[in-house]
């Protein structure tokens, strides 16, 4: 791993790539280059705001390149408005028309979503996508076949999660676990403390890049259950889920098959300022 470098010709030695360090092992003083310590290295987290805000691209962090940053494009940010009226447009989409997401959409917005921020930095998440309606099928049967027998290993959640019920309406006819979506996106970290909100996030920002390109989502609430369940080993095993992984969140995907007009209610804001 290359240490903390600094290229000599573009530092402003301003001082910046200190000062935005999360943890405070790079050493500036205005007017001085930039160092940092071999036993302060270790300890980076490669966050790269040394980098990203560093006006000249001048350094590069430990197991980083400044060669390989993109610059920002700040003509490209949507106005206020234009990103207020994204998150109000979203809604949970539930009927989709059939046709899959092409490949190269699905894996635009899946480059875009691991920019999402985790905790410590560490970008544990891995994706598993089911690109067919065939796939997405199979999983909530599978998902069905585990919520038959949950009352005989688990009746405390079967009743929770209602598991009586979901059986009944997929009998009817009705896919109540995947909506009949097209794809599917599960998002996979180790088992540990930071996980789940790692790809909370991270499914908070598909779902919004996705409705930027008319892509509609709905959080797969069920899977998730599902797939964290101890005795949902068929279920694992069908998406390739390791014993030291875990699926925190998953979204159906696919094209809309109707559009909102209106932004309904919600419940008034209720902020405590300090």
């Amino acid at each position: 791993m290359n240490p903390f470098t600094v290229d000599a010709d573009l530092c402003r030695k301003d001082g910046i790539c200190a000062k935005v360090c999360p943890i405070q092992i790079i050493d500036a003083k205005v007017g001085e280059l930039p160092t940092m310590a071999a036993h302060k290295a270790r300890v980076c987290i490669g966050c790269g705001q040394c980098m990203a805000f560093c006006p000249a691209n001048a350094c590069s962090a430990p197991g980083l390149s400044s060669r390989e940053s993109q610059p920002l494009q700040p003509q490209n940010m949507p106005t206020p408005e234009q990103a207020e009226e994204l998150v109000f447009s979203r809604r949970s989409v539930r009927t989709f028309r059939n046709k899959p997401v092409p490949r190269e959409t699905l894996t635009q917005l899946l480059e875009a979503a691991r920019f999402a921020p985790t905790a410590k930095n560490t970008q544990q998440l891995r994706w598993i996508v089911l690109e067919s309606r065939e796939k997405t099928e199979n999983l909530a049967g599978l998902v069905i076949d585990w919520l038959r027998k949950l009352s005989e290993v688990d009746p405390e959640n079967a009743k929770a999660v209602h598991a009586e019920s979901l059986v009944r309406t997929w009998d009817s006819g009705y896919d109540v676990i995947c909506r009949s979506a097209p794809q599917a996106a599960l998002i996979v970290a180790p088992k540990g403390h930071w996980g789940a909100p790692d790809a909370a996030i991270a499914a908070a920002y598909l779902e919004l890049l996705a409705n930027a390109r008319k892509v509609g989502c709905c959080w797969g609430g069920y899977i998730c259950f599902a797939m964290g369940h101890p005795s949902a080993h068929e279920l694992r095993a069908f998406a390739g889920v390791q014993e030291h992984e875990q699926v925190y969140a998953a979204q159906l995907m696919g094209f809309p098959l109707l559009t909102p007009h209106f932004r309904p209610p919600r419940k008034a804001l209720d902020v405590t300022w300090l």
